[in-house]
């Protein structure tokens, strides 16, 4: 009874927290979509054992062994959660799909008796025990080198360093608990296997039950960390300043930059202009951190698609910032960048032991003419000129 009852109030606790990420729905949607699904099945699932062990209902019986098949697809929603909150996709992508072809795979061959009596099943039920297995470690598989590439061990993220180590907090734990379900519901499987009672995860669920408490109530206590690092740095992209000198800052770094404009706007840039208008001076500020210190343009290749990625932000942001809050274009941005940037490295002799040809191509230019033409732009002077002055 005890049992039931615990499984009933944590179905109850998913569907608190399911309306919880919903609340966050309408400003970070597919962010959430999956771990919303992920909820969903783990809530029903809770709902459906508690309130018919305690004879709330009859209508579903959790006892269903084939069909437990298909609640694995909680490992690659895990999986495509933490890509998404990495890329920052924008759409499902069809292409998603193909991670419940292993279950309908699965499915198949436990449910069509041909099957069941074919080579496949040489070893029995214990090929439905490998077969699981090598899903649950191919996952966890994809999710620790996307995680740890592109969180636990990236360094340049430009957002504030509170914020950030949240959400690898989070992830950090979020993995050590799928490592922890994956291990129980390897080891329940195979317990199930051993006492030929059906393939459906159920032995040791109590276990299971704990795991997901410990993270629907880290949502429902710290419910930022639904956001991810996208909407992170939009929200509070306020970098690593002290608070007294966040709280000095009123205008931009560069004098290029405008923060009120009276240009007419098309309909889309006027609904862009309702989300980030409050955000335009952090986004000016980030630039010109990423530039001066982050370097960026040093990359030949350098667009205004790495300059939204680096800093979190869709590309029609940066777009919308050049294009009304800024007295030159993002191309100029990055010539008088580069420009800046070789006049710091000639300031502390770096062309005591290389040429100019050297420096051109450190600061991102792809070869020397189109440096001495940005240069003499700039600065009015050739390179010789202004080291000789």
């Amino acid at each position: 009874m005890i049992e039931q009852f615990l499984f009933l109030f944590t179905g109850i606790i998913g569907v608190v927290t399911l309306v919880l990420i919903i609340t966050s729905y309408k400003s970070n949607p597919f962010y959430n979509a999956f771990l919303l699904l992920i909820i969903i099945i783990v809530s029903f699932r809770f709902l459906v054992h508690g309130s018919f062990g305690l004879g709330l209902q009859t209508l579903l019986s959790p006892d269903q062994k084939l069909p437990s098949v298909f609640y694995l697809i909680i490992a690659p929603c895990f999986y495509l959660y933490h890509k998404n909150l990495v890329f920052q996709s924008k759409a499902f992508n069809i292409t998603d799909l193909k991670h419940v072809i292993f279950l309908v795979f699965l499915y198949t061959i436990n449910s069509n008796t041909y099957l069941a009596q074919s080579f496949i099943f040489h070893y029995g039920s214990l090929t439905n025990f490998g077969l699981v297995v090598i899903f649950l470690l191919f996952y966890l598989t994809l999710i620790y080198r996307v995680l740890s590439k592109n969180i636990w061990f990236k360094k340049d993220l430009l957002i504030n360093n509170r914020h950030f180590k949240l959400v690898k907090s989070w992830t950090i734990y979020l993995f050590t608990l799928n490592v922890l379900m994956g291990i129980t519901l390897m080891v329940s499987i195979y317990n199930e296997v051993n006492t030929q009672v059906g393939l459906s995860g159920k032995s040791m669920a109590m276990f299971l039950l704990v795991f997901w408490l410990f993270i629907f109530f880290k949502i429902l206590t710290t419910p930022e960390i639904l956001y991810g690092l996208p909407i992170l740095n939009k929200k509070i992209l306020k970098f690593n300043l002290p608070e007294e000198e966040n709280n000095l800052i009123e205008k931009p770094i560069n004098d290029n930059w405008v923060l009120e404009t009276s240009s007419q706007k098309n309909y889309q840039d006027l609904k862009l202009q309702e989300k980030i208008n409050s955000n335009i001076l952090s986004y000016t500020q980030g630039v010109d951190k990423l530039s001066n210190e982050g370097l960026i343009f040093r990359n030949p290749k350098a667009s205004a698609l790495d300059v939204a990625n680096k800093l979190g932000l869709p590309t029609s942001h940066i777009v919308y910032l050049f294009k009304y809050h800024s007295n030159i274009s993002f191309s100029e941005y990055r010539m008088q960048s580069r420009i800046q940037d070789s006049i710091n490295l000639i300031k502390i002799d770096y062309l005591k032991t290389n040429t100019l040809e050297s420096l051109a191509y450190k600061t991102g230019f792809a070869s020397y003419n189109p440096f001495f033409s940005a240069f003499k732009k700039v600065t009015t002077l050739s390179p010789q000129d202004y080291v000789k002055s």
